[in-house]
C-alpha cells in the first residue's frame, strides 16, 4: 500500500513540475511552457483594476499609470494562450485558450465596452429568497403563461399516493402556493385525455393497475433515487444604489465581480440557467446526492464508452502517429477509423461527459463555499434547470439544457452586434425582434470561441480546428430552421382549424434536437480526436 501511495505521488509531482510536453500534445509554434508567474498574474491585475474601478475613484485613479491597469490585465489575459501551454496536459492547455479569451474579454467589458458606450458601471444586486411552497392552483396553472417561467417544467418533482384515503390528494412538489390537489378521479380522467407528455407521468399512469402498497414502493424508491430537495424559494433581486466606500468592501465587491462568471450578483450578469424568478437553494445534502447518484454515474458511464471505443478503434493507430511526432495523420482518424455508429455513440458520451463534468465542478465549489452563506459567493444557482427528456427542440437545449457561464461573453459579442446587423440590413428599428441575427451571432462568437481554444492544441493550425466552429454555426443555423417551420406550421394547423399543438410535437422535436446535436457534433468530436483531448480524457498516455 505504502509503495502504491508513493508511485501515485511520484507520478502528481512529474506531472506538476516536468516541463517536457506530452508527445502528442502539438502547442502553438514558439509558446513556451506555462509558469506560476504567467498564470498568476492576469487575474492579480484584473483584481487590482477591480479595486479601483467603482466609483468615486480614489484621488490617484487619475494618475495615467494607474488607468493604465486594466489595460496590462487585458494584455496579459490574450498572451496567455499565444505565449504559453501547460506541458503536461492538452486538456489544460486547451482551457488555457479558454480562460485567456475570456479573461481578456471580460476586461475590455468592464473597462470600455460597458463604460464608454452604455455609461455603465456594474452595480452590486442584493438577492432576497423567500421560502415558497409548492402545488399550483389549477386556475393559476390554466392563466400562467408558458413563458412567464420560462418555459421549464419544474424540475424537482416527487409524487406519492395516500393509502390512508383513496380520494387524498397526490402531492406534488412544484412551486407556489399549497392548495388541494386533484382527486385520484380526476387524475385518471386527466390521464385518459391524451398521451403523457414524459417519463414520470408514464410511470405514474401504470401505477393505477398495480396495488397501492406497490406503488408506494415504487414512489419510495423513485424519492430515494431523488434525494433531497433543495430549497424552494422566490427570488427578490435588489440594485444597491451605493458604491463601496471602505477598502474591506471594495476588496470584496471587486472579489465578487470578478466570480462573477455565475450569472449571478451583479446588473451586468445575464439571466442564468434558470428564466425565472422561481428558484432553489440546493443544500450541501442535495449536491452531495447529486454527485453520487446522478453526476458520478453519469461520468463514469460515459467515460467507460470514451475509452472502450478509443481502445478498440483508434489506440494501435494513434500510437503510430504519436511515434512518429507528426499530428496530421491524427486528422484522419476519426473519418478513417470509426464506423458512422461510433461516431454517434463517441459524440453522445463525450457530451454526457462535459455536462457531468460542469455539474461536478459546479457542485463542489457549491460545498467549498457553502460555509459562507448567506453571503453572495455562497449563491450557486442550478446548472442545469431541465431534465434532458424534457427538452423538444434545439434552441430548447442551447437556452435550458446546457451552461450559460458563457452568457456575457456570448452576449456582448455576438448577440447585440448580430442583432445589430440584421437592423442594418433589414431597416429594422430599434423596438423590433432581430432573432436571426440574435441566434447566428451568439453561435457564431461561441464558434471563434472554441475554435481558438482547441487551436492552441493542434499546433496553431486554423483549418484543423474548424470541428468546433461548424458545429456551433451548424447548430446556429437548426434554431433558425426549427424556428421558422415551427412558426408555417402552427399558422398552418389554425387556418385549417386544428389546434396550433399536437400530441407527437414533443417526439418530433426529441428526435429532431438529439440527431441535430449527434450530427453536428460529430465535428466536434473530430476536432477533439484530432488534438488528443478524447485521448487524454480516455486517459491514455
Amino acid at each position: 500500500m505504502a509503495s502504491l501511495l508513493s508511485g501515485y505521488t511520484s507520478r502528481v509531482y512529474d506531472f506538476i513540475v516536468n516541463p517536457e510536453a506530452r508527445p502528442d500534445l502539438h502547442p502553438i509554434p514558439g509558446s513556451r511552457p506555462l509558469t506560476a508567474g504567467a498564470a498568476i498574474l492576469p487575474p492579480l491585475v484584473y483584481y487590482v483594476a477591480l479595486l479601483l474601478l467603482a466609483p468615486p475613484p480614489p484621488p490617484f485613479i487619475d494618475s495615467i499609470y494607474v488607468k493604465a491597469i486594466p489595460r496590462v490585465a487585458g494584455i496579459l489575459f490574450f498572451r496567455l494562450p499565444i505565449a504559453y501551454h501547460v506541458p503536461q496536459s492538452i486538456g489544460l492547455t486547451y482551457q488555457l485558450g479558454l480562460v485567456g479569451l475570456y479573461g481578456g474579454c471580460r476586461v475590455i467589458d468592464a473597462f470600455f465596452i460597458s463604460p464608454y458606450f452604455f455609461g455603465h458601471i456594474p452595480r452590486r444586486v442584493v438577492y432576497v429568497h423567500r421560502p415558497r411552497v409548492q402545488t399550483p392552483s389549477s386556475e393559476e396553472v390554466e392563466t400562467t403563461k408558458e413563458w412567464s417561467d420560462g418555459g421549464v417544467k419544474e424540475p424537482y418533482l416527487h409524487q406519492q399516493k395516500n393509502v390512508a384515503n383513496a380520494e387524498a390528494a397526490a402531492v406534488k412538489a412544484t412551486q407556489v402556493d399549497t392548495t388541494p390537489g386533484p382527486t385520484v378521479t380526476q387524475m385518471n380522467q386527466r390521464r385518459r385525455s391524451g398521451i403523457s407528455n414524459g417519463i414520470s407521468e408514464v410511470a405514474h399512469s401504470m401505477s393505477d393497475s398495480i396495488p397501492d402498497a406497490a406503488c408506494n414502493s415504487y414512489f419510495a424508491v423513485q424519492r430515494t433515487l431523488q434525494g433531497p430537495d433543495p430549497q424552494p424559494v422566490l427570488e427578490t433581486a435588489t440594485t444597491e444604489s451605493g458604491w463601496p466606500r471602505t477598502l474591506r468592501d471594495r476588496a470584496s465587491w471587486a472579489l465578487e465581480l470578478e466570480l462573477s462568471m455565475r450569472g449571478v450578483g451583479f446588473t451586468w450578469t445575464t439571466a442564468d440557467v434558470r428564466h425565472t424568478r422561481k428558484t432553489w437553494l440546493p443544500t450541501v445534502g442535495n449536491r452531495v446526492h447529486s454527485i453520487l447518484v446522478h453526476v458520478l454515474p453519469v461520468l463514469l458511464a460515459s467515460w467507460f464508452i470514451i475509452r472502450t471505443i478509443y481502445v478498440r478503434y483508434l489506440a494501435a493507430a494513434a500510437a503510430s502517429t504519436v511515434d512518429d511526432n507528426d499530428e496530421r495523420p491524427m486528422r484522419e482518424l476519426f473519418d478513417d477509423r470509426l464506423p458512422l455508429l461510433a461516431q454517434l455513440l463517441l459524440t453522445g458520451a463525450l457530451g454526457a461527459f462535459l455536462m457531468a463534468a460542469f455539474s461536478l465542478g459546479h457542485s463542489l465549489f457549491a460545498i467549498m463555499l457553502s460555509p459562507l452563506a448567506p453571503g453572495p459567493l455562497a449563491f450557486f444557482p442550478p446548472l442545469y434547470s431541465v431534465r434532458i427528456w424534457d427538452i423538444t427542440s434545439v434552441r430548447g437545449f442551447w437556452s435550458y439544457g446546457w451552461h450559460r457561464l458563457f452568457a456575457r461573453l456570448f452576449l456582448v459579442y455576438g448577440v447585440w452586434p448580430g442583432e445589430w446587423v440584421e437592423r442594418k440590413l433589414m431597416g429594422k428599428g430599434p423596438e423590433e425582434p432581430a432573432d436571426v441575427g440574435k441566434v447566428l451571432g451568439g453561435f457564431l462568437s461561441s464558434a471563434f470561441v472554441h475554435s481558438f481554444s482547441v487551436r492552441g492544441v493542434l499546433g496553431g493550425n486554423w483549418s484543423s480546428a474548424a470541428g468546433e466552429a461548424k458545429f456551433f454555426a451548424l447548430n446556429g443555423l437548426a434554431v433558425v430552421v426549427e424556428g421558422a417551420v415551427a412558426r408555417a406550421v402552427r399558422s398552418s394547423r389554425r387556418r385549417r382549424g386544428h389546434s396550433e399543438k399536437m400530441w407527437y410535437d414533443a417526439w418530433l422535436g426529441r428526435v429532431w434536437w438529439i440527431a441535430v446535436i449527434l450530427g453536428s457534433g460529430r465535428n466536434f468530436t473530430r476536432g477533439w480526436v484530432k488534438s488528443g483531448l478524447v485521448r487524454e480524457v480516455a486517459f491514455i498516455h
